[in-house]
């Protein structure tokens, strides 16, 4: 039997950009796929475009926003999966509305999710790198991974996913097998991409591919985005701005390990080093200075830099405790 393959655009005011990057979707040579959009409140030609294509392609599904989205990436996106499990979805890529696809993207990538599964069908993921380019399609970066200092982890050690995601979302594969582990992505969650790494991490298979599918598209409008972490040290960037936001992060990301705890519970193994690791990072906005010291050193959070690591140690000690005391 043919597996069922869904692709997930979000979008949102894309129409400058929308049309490039369905193109390259309908250019794939794996062609059996379903293509779900769930706009969410665009106020430009976006809902125009999708329709029409909707209309010359019949893989091509427009998807009615009940309020799913609310304003934000991830809520749209959640949406999306879940409608994707609920329509029978085998595996479930996630698109960026801005972005360009390799060709060959849909093809690899499901011939090596199919072999990291296994015939027991474990919950899977794989991603890959990407190439920066800017709103023109000019290359800033051969390599997302390289410009951001991320070292991808795997299934081996999880607990690296817990305080920085090494996922990027278009970059990204799942399998039905993960989606009915880790659905509905918690609301705490500060991601889709970065809670479904951490299931396929902690509960699962995880795997990199180096390979460069996609042309990430940088612009004004990016929700994320890719900066390099020495953006942080220019002189012209505002330091004050940028550390406070660290500090938002920071505290987002012990909220999201804190639902991922919770939502987890019984399929943890309690005794293994990643369980104590993720606990540990769930008490990091409460804890000592020297608490979070220590548990930056127990449990291997450390970053692919030292400069990502003096800074990861300097924000343990400054951020206040959230007790006050």
């Amino acid at each position: 039997m043919n597996p069922s393959i869904y692709i997930i655009l979000a979008s949102f005011n894309g129409a400058e950009f929308l049309p490039a990057q369905i193109d390259s979707l309908i250019a794939q040579t794996e062609t059996r796929w379903t293509l779900l959009i769930q706009d969410d409140g665009s106020s430009d030609n976006t809902v125009n475009t999708i329709e029409a294509y909707s209309q010359q392609d019949k893989r091509i599904h427009v998807v009615e926003n009940a309020g799913a989205g609310n304003g934000s990436a991830l809520g749209n996106f959640s949406g999306l999966l879940v409608t994707a499990y609920e329509q029978g979805a085998d595996y479930v890529f996630c698109s960026d509305q801005d972005d360009v696809w390799d060709s060959e993207k849909l093809a690899s990538m499901l011939a090596r999710l199919r072999q990291l599964e296994g015939r027991d069908c474990m919950p899977s993921l794989v991603h890959h790198d990407l190439v920066v380019v800017n709103d023109s399609l000019e290359v800033v970066a051969d390599s997302f991974i390289g410009l951001m200092q991320l070292k991808p982890s795997d299934q081996n050690n999880p607990q690296r996913l817990i305080s920085r995601n090494e996922v990027t979302g278009c970059a990204m594969v799942c399998n039905r097998a993960l989606l009915e582990m880790a659905l509905p992505v918690s609301d705490q969650a500060v991601m889709h991409d970065w809670w479904l790494a951490l299931c396929a991490g902690y509960f699962g298979h995880l795997a990199f591919v180096p390979d460069k599918l996609v042309k990430y598209r940088q612009h004004g409008d990016n929700v994320i985005g890719a900066k390099s972490f020495w953006h942080a040290l220019n002189p012209f960037t505002n330091w004050y701005a940028g550390w406070r936001r660290g500090d938002k992060d920071f505290v987002e990301s012990v909220q999201q390990a804190r639902a991922f705890r919770g939502a987890m519970d019984e399929r943890f193994d309690k005794a293994s080093e990643a369980f104590l690791a993720l606990d540990l990072y769930c008490g990091l906005v409460d804890a000592t200075r020297s608490q979070r010291l220590n548990t930056l050193r127990q449990c291997g959070l450390w970053r692919s830099h030292w400069v990502l690591n003096v800074v990861m140690v300097m924000r343990m000690l400054l951020l206040p405790r959230a007790s006050g005391r």
